[in-house]
């Protein structure tokens, strides 16, 4: 069994990591995954520009339980992704630490 595991480490975050050490996938996000968080978020437009491969579900997009379960739906409708059992998964610093880039990685497996 492979084991894959979302980039939850943050740049400056470990203690055995150059805080300059890139993390999770290129800046770019596909815009499909973007449109997705933004309807789960019932967002205006201009939040997009917020959705960055760094940018964390929770802290910094500010998505409630009821956006993760809209967007777990749409992920899995779009992508067949299943975000509720990525969330399952992982404790709560995991849960908190849960980025874009994360998503994307979820979605292109």
């Amino acid at each position: 069994m492979t084991d894959i595991r979302p980039s939850f480490v943050h740049p400056g975050t470990d203690p055995n990591m150059p805080p300059d050490t890139p993390c999770g996938p290129p800046s770019a996000v596909d815009p499909e995954l973007v449109a997705l968080l933004v309807a789960a978020a019932d967002a205006l437009p201009d939040w997009a520009q917020s959705v960055v491969p760094q940018a964390r579900l929770d802290a910094d997009l500010a998505l409630d339980e009821t956006e993760f379960a809209v967007l777990d739906t749409l992920l899995r409708e779009r992508f067949g992704a299943d975000l509720g059992a990525l969330r399952a998964g992982l404790d709560l610093d995991a849960l908190a630490a849960l980025t874009v880039g994360d998503l994307a990685e979820l979605v292109r497996r």
